[in-house]
């Protein structure tokens, strides 16, 4: 039998963490695939955008749900074959929706798929808290965040491409074959990138000087009293709804706000809107170097809302002028902004918090408050834009982004009163 510790210096813990990555990263193929092609979906069915909006809403009610319950669950879960079971499981409903030519069947094949998505990230919390060194958290932090915006960027590149030949049903028979692919893969090496990545762990806190160095982290100092950890728990779990409704709403209605608005066609559409992914892929990296001067979650996550608010009194501006290129850049920064807020409390805080909370259960808690704001971004949203058109969407986003400076006041107050309290 091998001794991982003797291969310390071949095989490290980057094994495990690029494994987790390209399974993270493919799964958002078979996710995001009905919302990059949403336009041509309305098109070919005939339907209404809150019609169209109803699959990712169901998508996103199952995949809330199932956080919760898998982040739960998951200290019971054998991760290796769950993990394996989720990708599969995808892959095969994706290639499902690529056969079937009934539309009624979408919404509950796409429910399903999102139920089994959501075993993956409470899962991958868990194993990263059990198996990393503390050297590689604020590592593993940038990489599994930048899987949503690259996943997000290459299904949308593909889609437009797809949309060219009028057939968005590649997109999910890409997905299929990607997702089953990724799932043998996962099957064949994750049993030795955990060996190692444990082992790594074990030298580390042999290490006298590192185990001391590490021992307090950055938020013990903060986070030092129950009340004021579990206040932030609520409070982020809130904010994330706001990031999410942001982040997936603008995903999801760009193509069809820039086809509407400004008459373009569907594959530029969706080629314009690859423009928020790209940069939002350096957002994760930007979040954990923000968090380094500004180690309080909440009034870091307050201070996006903020800039988010500013931005998005841009695009209400571009819409009313009808400045294509002022909304492109009002898109682009917000959709950056709310991807970094996403990284900072779906992935870098439950991490951080590992000595005081279990990771894989608080990432599936807020993961599940993050679809709610999913789920209302798809549905809710397209029911604004029937009624209100899309000045009413910002303006519904906006008014968010005002009552996160209002929580983030309250919170302010009550931590000086704790604080005054010792």
């Amino acid at each position: 039998m091998n001794d991982p510790t003797k291969k310390e210096s071949y095989h490290t813990a980057w094994m495990l963490i690029l494994l987790l990555w390209l399974v993270y990263t493919t799964s958002y193929l078979g996710k995001l695939n009905y919302s990059a092609n949403i336009t041509q979906i309305i098109d070919s069915y005939g339907i209404t955008k809150a019609q169209a909006g109803i699959v990712p809403t169901f998508f996103f009610f199952a995949y809330g749900i199932g956080q919760v319950f898998n982040g739960l669950l998951c200290n019971k879960y054998n991760l290796k074959w769950m993990i394996f079971i989720s990708l599969f499981v995808s892959g095969l409903i994706n290639l499902f929706i690529a056969i079937t030519t009934e539309f009624w069947l979408v919404k509950w094949l796409w429910m399903i798929n999102g139920f089994v998505l959501s075993i993956l990230w409470p899962s991958i919390m868990r194993i990263l808290s059990d198996s990393l060194p503390q050297k590689y958290l604020g590592t593993s932090s940038v990489f599994l965040g930048s899987t949503v915006p690259i996943g997000t960027l290459l299904i949308y590149g593909l889609s437009a491409v797809y949309a060219l030949f009028d057939n968005f049903k590649l997109a999910f028979y890409t997905a299929a074959f990607c997702d089953i692919i990724v799932s043998v893969v996962w099957l064949s090496i994750y049993t030795k990138s955990v060996m190692y990545a444990k082992a790594e762990k074990e030298s580390e806190e042999k290490d006298i000087q590192i185990n001391t160095a590490t021992a307090k982290s950055e938020t013990s100092n903060i986070y030092h009293k129950n009340n004021i950890i579990f206040l932030t728990v609520y409070i982020v779990c809130f904010f994330v709804v706001g990031v999410n409704l942001t982040k997936d709403g603008l995903m999801t209605w760009v193509p069809s706000i820039l086809k509407e608005e400004f008459a373009l066609s569907d594959s530029l559409s969706i080629l314009l809107t690859l423009f928020l992914p790209i940069l939002a892929i350096f957002g994760n990296a930007w979040a954990v170097t923000l968090h380094k001067k500004i180690p309080d979650y909440v009034t870091h996550s307050a201070l996006l809302f903020a800039i988010i608010g500013i931005f998005i009194g841009f695009i209400i501006g571009s819409l009313k002028f009808e400045l294509a290129s002022l909304m492109l850049v009002g898109l682009i920064a917000a959709n950056f902004l709310a991807t970094s807020l996403n990284s900072l409390i779906t992935s870098i805080f439950p991490l951080y918090m590992r000595d005081k909370l279990n990771s894989g259960r608080l990432a599936g808690i807020i993961n599940g408050f993050a679809y709610l704001g999913s789920t209302i971004s798809s549905y809710g949203l397209g029911i604004i834009a029937d009624n209100f058109g899309w000045n009413g969407v910002f303006i519904t986003l906006l008014i968010f982004c005002a009552l996160v400076m209002l929580v983030w006041t309250g919170y302010l107050i009550f931590k000086r009163c704790s604080k005054n309290e010792d």
